[in-house]
């Protein structure tokens, strides 16, 4: 299958700092097993689940109940039809269940755009995705029709806030067998995939149409496991990052993303450390697992080095952009002189940096290229304000001769 944006055969739903919610439709009812929702209300109806509200309708059809945008179902069926016009094959996800084995899954009829509104906290903020499965109907019509005519079948989801829309849609094919397309990945979804909708940007309404190639595709597709997100990002872009303790031979990492205090199991990042702006396919990449630091040794003094970090996307089950840090080891000299014994904090810091040492003492900061950018006599601190953000090196020299040089970071 063709895959636009972030897919993927399986999602992580586990806990996480920022705040989401997860439609699972698992709290509607049903009368019975295979059994299609049916509401003939005269405005039509919305399905409720988790913060997401489907809107559908019915109408009779020649003696069959058909829906106009979205119903649920917990039909399941995946006989290879020849007269699909049945409940079992329209209303029935290709997999035979619903997502991660769950018994109800919604189900659209998207000829026309059927419509999703987003509720409370979930209103005006991104939405991460939702599973996504052909139809039974939709599976068997593919592969008797597509496969020899160049045919395709694609979902267009499109975001809409206060009414304007995203400049930006996401599509996937439910079905593809255009030329265009590497043979290895024609042919029909058959399985429950991951749809990324975080591009939409923030929405409180969510369009969803079908369409083909010979306009004569059953407009169906089946939904589960819609996952909201009230705040934060389920796949951080924006992880901050600095570098600190820069030695000889050694440099500590700390990274956040907004809103995310804590790290726990589910928080993976990758960090490679190399002499390259961007990372390499021989670069050795460290996985760090629930934590937000890590240390590399082993570097060579008065070097320069990049430092690399990328976050784990919880819903697409891919990694962010990498982000990158330019730094430079210390010079060997820096064991030398190191005789003062003087701590500097904060480090990193934004403003002042202060000196813990008995005696004011003469201080010259200089850059990663040796020149000095400041210099101040008797002083107990510095104001690093007019500094551009990035790494330096302090030389503290005291009046009884003893000096120190240590690295620090701004902000």
């Amino acid at each position: 299958m063709v895959k636009r944006l972030l897919l993927a055969s399986a999602i992580m739903l586990s806990a996480q700092a920022q705040a989401q919610t997860v439609a699972t439709f698992e709290n509607l009812s049903l009368p019975n097993s295979d059994t299609l929702y049916v509401d003939f209300a005269t405005n039509g109806y919305t399905v409720s689940s988790g913060l997401v509200g489907l809107k559908g309708s019915m109408m009779d059809y020649q003696g069959y109940t058909l829906t106009e945008g979205f119903s649920y179902s917990n039909i399941f069926d995946t006989t290879q039809c020849n007269n699909c016009y049945d409940l079992h094959y329209m209303y029935a996800g290709r997999e035979g269940r619903g997502y991660n084995g769950s018994d109800k899954y919604a189900v659209a009829y998207a000829y026309s755009p059927a419509i999703a509104t987003l509720s409370g906290a979930a209103a005006g903020h991104p939405v991460a995705g939702f599973m996504l499965s052909n139809t039974s109907w939709g599976y068997a019509y593919s592969n008797a029709t597509y496969a020899a005519a160049n045919g395709w079948a694609k979902l267009t989801v499109k975001g809409f806030n206060n009414n304007v829309q995203s400049t930006d849609s996401v599509e996937f094919y439910l079905a593809d067998y255009r030329s265009t397309t590497p043979a290895a990945q024609r042919g029909t979804l058959d399985s429950w995939k991951w749809l990324n909708l975080q591009s939409l940007g923030n929405v409180d309404s969510l369009t969803f149409r079908v369409t083909s190639s010979d306009d004569f595709f059953p407009s169906y597709f089946v939904m589960d496991n819609f996952v909201t997100m009230e705040s934060g990002t389920a796949c951080p872009d924006t992880v901050t990052t600095t570098v600190f303790n820069v030695t000889t031979t050694s440099v500590n990492m700390s990274w956040s993303y907004p809103g995310d205090v804590t790290f726990d199991g589910n928080d993976s990042f990758q960090v490679v450390i190399n002499q390259s702006p961007t990372v390499g396919v021989s670069d050795i990449i460290n996985m760090v697992v629930g934590q937000n630091s890590y240390t590399q040794g082993n570097l060579t003094p008065l070097t320069g080095y990049y430092a690399h970090l990328r976050a784990y996307c919880h819903y697409g089950q891919d990694f962010t952009d990498w982000k990158t840090i330019q730094f430079t080891t210390a010079p060997n000299s820096i064991k030398d002189i190191n005789t003062l014994s003087v701590q500097l904090y904060p480090n990193p810091t934004s403003g002042m940096l202060y000196f813990e040492y008995s005696s004011p003492l003469n201080v010259w900061v200089m850059d990663v290229n040796g020149q000095i950018v400041l210099r101040q006599t008797a002083v107990n601190a510095i104001d690093t304000r007019n500094l551009a953000a990035g790494q330096y090196f302090i030389r503290l020299n005291a009046e009884n001769g003893k000096n120190a040089i240590v690295p620090f970071v701004k902000k």
